[in-house]
């Protein structure tokens, strides 16, 4: 994906209660409006306005589900200036009403004798460079393949062994249609004086990790399937807790080569669910 889409994506999707316009986000990357919305077209595959509107309404979707929210609050979350009209817009894309939405059943992937044992983790910002693939999630070892193939030469170098992958993992399944997943690549700077992070060739795609609060599952003790954890963690856990759902990314922590620890569905890594 184009470096300028993919800062495109990050200014959008950092807060998406913002009244945010197409002429805003050329702007911001430096580029005409019309060429910008060719080229978002081009490269996300549906128009600006198309993919915000997409978005947010997968968000409020999961929020439904996830919180005791009014539809009012979670409407006012995701731009929407009233009830009515995020309730219009919900019905056209989901067909069913926020109401009725929210009673619907989901379906649980948790079946296992022994859940994974969950820890609660202060997580520090990370400063990364990413590349957003979207698909199927069972996809995620060729997007790691291709990830790293694509590494910039002056990254390979590693003389510190410090160097740390991590992934970044935006969608339920439930909600999300499979080609629409995101989920982002990043290799993570260990020392933030490092001079290749102010390149020009990288500074597009520079993020910088949420911090907070995280449930942590090291998934590489006894690696489940991702799904099941994640469900494990958001359907059972969470609503037996102090704490809410946030809908920031989970993380992805990977010690070793994520090509590798992605072979099978189950991933050989820590596992981290943003909390609020």
């Amino acid at each position: 994906m184009d470096a300028r889409i993919l800062a495109a994506l990050k200014y959008i999707e950092q807060d998406l209660s913002e009244q945010i316009e197409l002429e805003e986000v050329s702007r911001k990357i430096g580029l005409s409006k019309f060429y910008f919305e060719r080229l978002f077209h081009a490269e996300v595959g549906e128009s600006f306005y198309a993919y915000l509107k997409r978005v947010r309404l997968h968000h409020a979707a999961r929020r439904l589900k996830r919180t005791s929210q009014s539809v009012y609050e979670i409407a006012v979350a995701y731009g929407y200036t009233s009830n009515a009209t995020f309730s219009r817009a919900f019905q056209r894309f989901f067909g069913v009403s926020p109401t009725r939405y929210r009673k619907e059943l989901w379906g649980r992937e948790d079946s296992f004798d022994d859940p994974p044992k969950i820890e609660i983790r202060e997580i520090k910002p990370y400063y990364c460079i990413f590349a957003r693939y979207c698909g199927p999630y069972e996809r995620i070892r060729d997007w790691w393949c291709d990830f790293i193939g694509r590494l910039p030469a002056s990254l390979h170098n590693n003389e510190s062994g410090g160097v740390r992958f991590m992934g970044r993992i935006y969608d339920d399944p439930r909600v999300t249609p499979a080609n629409e997943l995101r989920y982002d690549c990043c290799y993570v700077f260990t020392d933030l004086q490092d001079s290749r992070i102010e390149s020009d060739d990288l500074r597009y795609r520079l993020i910088i990790t949420d911090p907070g609060l995280y449930a942590a599952v090291d998934n590489s003790v006894r690696p489940r399937p991702r799904s099941a954890v994640y469900s494990y963690i958001l359907d059972r856990w969470l609503p037996r807790t102090i704490y809410q759902y946030s809908d920031l990314p989970g993380l992805e922590f990977f010690t070793g080569c994520p090509i590798d620890a992605n072979s099978t569905e189950a991933p050989v890594c820590t596992m981290l669910v943003p909390l609020e």
